[in-house]
């Protein structure tokens, strides 16, 4: 009989710990809506805060980047605010991030990108200095949710001919078609100019983001690696807005200063800090972060090193195409490229 109260009384116990879990306000709002906000946390302003961090999620759903924010008393039924994040949306079956903020404890992200990208965002962006909830998860899914996507060139192109082909309807036809050619050209080698800068963009992002997540003791790199990470930032904005070749060397500039200011972070953390751009990173697009296997790559079916999802594809017969960048015999690959061409010194 004792036997079967202490499995009674222990049946009780585990039903009381899981609790929390199966009846989540949190969960069972962010299923009907993009915010939540506790009213524990939020008291009196709790609908007013609620208000707030949804217009924040419209604002990033409308920039393409889907969020759900959660603040909370704290991680129910997990250990932690990032397995709490984690599980959200997981239990949600979200495709995009989840941010959970609950008072006097770290900020818990999960979403599509790598948990060191956006580590290093929230970082960037000082979010864990702020102490009111509410403020903070508005920063967090605003850092965490990464920089909007740019126009492609093809969206580019489509928006220009659609352009041109209302000034043909007008009867301009020739004129309209100098223009269009013209543009073209000058698009094009801006276009042109700008691979290579971006992909060497791309390499320093990675680097960061392996800087981002390393522990206590290389805290001395932080003002360097935030300093690397600001003029990346500068220098993408510089690319972005770039409408000619001759407005790229400035935006070169900057990708050369946030390469130094990379390796002297690097240097200060005590970890390798190669003076080639992509050595340790995936030999298919530095995008894709730190080389943690090999694979299969084309266009020339060599092994090279790679990342983890590279190596899947090639294993499943797929091999990635290298990322390429132009040049005067014709499209190579990024790492082919003379590197001598980017502007050396920091910028003015």
């Amino acid at each position: 009989m004792r036997r079967v109260a202490a499995l009674v009384a222990a049946l009780i116990a585990a039903l009381a710990l899981a609790a929390p879990a199966l009846a989540d306000p949190a969960l069972e709002a962010l299923q009907q809506g993009s915010a939540y906000v506790s009213p524990a946390v939020g008291g009196t302003g709790t609908a007013d805060a609620q208000a707030r961090l949804e217009a924040v999620a419209d604002d990033l759903e409308r920039a393409g980047r889907p969020v759900r924010i959660a603040v909370v008393t704290g991680p129910a039924g997990a250990a932690s605010m990032r397995e709490y994040a984690a599980a959200l949306r997981r239990r949600l079956a979200f495709a995009g991030l989840v941010v959970a903020v609950a008072p006097d404890r770290p900020t818990g992200v999960a979403g599509p990108r790598t948990q060191a990208a956006m580590t290093r965002d929230l970082r960037a962006a000082r979010v864990g200095a702020i102490t009111d909830p509410i403020q903070r998860a508005d920063a967090a899914a605003r850092a965490a949710a990464g920089p909007p996507l740019a126009p492609t060139s093809s969206d580019s192109t489509r928006a220009l001919l659609g352009l041109l082909g209302i000034a043909l309807i007008g009867g301009v036809w020739a004129a309209a078609f100098g223009i269009r050619r013209n543009r073209r050209v000058r698009r094009d080698e801006m276009v042109d100019r700008t691979a290579m800068a971006r992909v060497r963009l791309d390499a320093i992002g990675a680097r960061l983001d392996v800087l981002a997540v390393l522990p206590e003791h290389h805290a001395r790199a932080d003002d360097r690696l935030d300093a690397a990470l600001r003029v990346a930032r500068r220098a993408q904005a510089e690319l972005d807005q770039a409408t000619a070749a001759d407005e790229v060397p400035a935006a070169e500039a900057l990708v050369t200063e946030a390469f130094g200011l990379l390796r002297d972070a690097e240097r200060e953390a005590g970890v390798p800090s190669p003076e080639d751009p992509f050595e340790g990173l995936c030999r298919c697009d530095p995008a894709h972060g730190a080389a943690s296997t090999e694979a299969t790559m084309r266009p020339d079916d060599i092994v090279r090193p790679s990342c983890a999802a590279c190596r899947d594809r090639a294993a499943e017969g797929h091999p990635q195409m290298r990322r390429m960048v132009p040049s005067p015999a014709g499209p190579i690959p990024f790492d082919e490229a003379p590197l001598a061409e980017a502007p050396e010194g920091p910028s003015a």
